[in-house]
């Protein structure tokens, strides 16, 4: 059994990734655990299970998600925890975490180097992705899941009343997809929310085949994250 680990930046993060993974693979095969992670510096850390993975004869991968509560907590908590990780068998650790609010977009090349500036890879490939400007770049790009949340909420709707169409335009390049989800909501009475709930609604409208392939080629932040994980799971993805 192979196993993976991903420290995400929040629970948007941890919902994404979860539901991504258990729509694109065999959920026979595939066992995934969401830990949250408190404390560090100088409180000691602790691990809250929030889901528990049920490991089966067949199951090929297991996958550990960690919600660091923050994306300043990422590359922290991964590095904290990288050496017990790989002595447990993990062959491979990521981490995501969004560009906005502590950075600006001409500063996404520099983070990056930083997030990935020496770290370790012996017995784990090891790798920290951004999410540009913020993950719900990635869920606008999805734009056929607005029309699940209301008929009305087409490209061409969203354009006449937000200005901006997303289907035809990258997402990335919106300075605060949050702002423009809860937008884009707000226009059919409807409210996006960071709450569990609001976010499990809105991930389970996503069609996770056009979002790993169609949307991964068109969107250069998410296309690097899926293939991060295409590696791992090889030709399974």
């Amino acid at each position: 059994m192979r196993k993976l680990a991903i420290f995400v930046e929040g629970l948007t993060e941890q919902i994404l990734v979860r539901q991504l993974l258990q729509a694109v693979l065999d959920q026979n095969r595939i066992a995934i655990q969401t830990i949250k992670i408190t404390g560090g510096h100088n409180v000691r850390m602790s691990f809250t299970v929030m889901r528990a993975a049920h490991v089966e004869r067949q199951t090929d991968y297991y996958i550990m998600v960690y919600d660091c509560g923050g994306e300043t907590n990422v590359k922290g908590y991964l590095m904290a925890h990288r050496d017990k990780l790989v002595s447990s068998g993990y062959t491979m650790i990521m981490g995501l975490r969004d560009v906005y609010p502590n950075f600006q977009r001409d500063e996404v090349p520099k983070l990056l180097r930083g997030l990935n500036y020496r770290l370790p890879q012996k017995r784990a490939a090891t790798q920290i992705y951004l999410a540009v400007m913020e993950t719900e770049a990635w869920f606008l790009g999805e734009y056929r899941h607005l029309e699940k949340v209301s008929g009305k909420l087409t490209p061409q709707y969203i354009e006449k009343h937000l200005g901006f169409n997303p289907r035809t335009e990258n997402m990335e390049e919106r300075e605060r997809p949050s702002a423009d989800m809860k937008a884009a909501y707000q226009l059919v009475g409807h409210d996006y929310t960071k709450k569990r709930d609001r976010l499990n609604a809105v991930v389970r409208k996503l069609d996770f085949n056009y979002f790993t392939h169609a949307l991964a080629h068109k969107m250069p932040s998410l296309g690097t994250f899926v293939d991060g994980l295409g590696i791992f799971f090889q030709e399974d993805l």
